[in-house]
């Protein structure tokens, strides 16, 4: 799954804050979000996301644990 994440995040926030304050603008916000989500459901993107974010971090951890093996040489 491939969401770009610098459109997704605005939409997110003008959905989150419509529904905090109540605005009559939140069926709009979030239709816009389903409409450039498509098929897929924000569930389904939050769970790419964690999944990205645990293949990050792993990724992370092993270039430090190399790092740490390069200077204790």
């Amino acid at each position: 799954m491939t969401v770009d994440k610098k459109k997704l995040q605005p939409l997110l926030w003008s959905v989150v804050a419509s529904w905090r304050s109540g605005s009559d603008a939140f069926e709009r916000h979030t239709d816009a979000l389903d409409k450039f989500l498509g098929e897929t459901t924000v569930e389904e993107v939050a769970l790419g996301l964690l999944n990205e974010i645990s293949e990050l971090t792993a990724r992370v951890r092993a270039v430090e644990k190399q790092l740490q093996e390069v200077a204790s040489v």
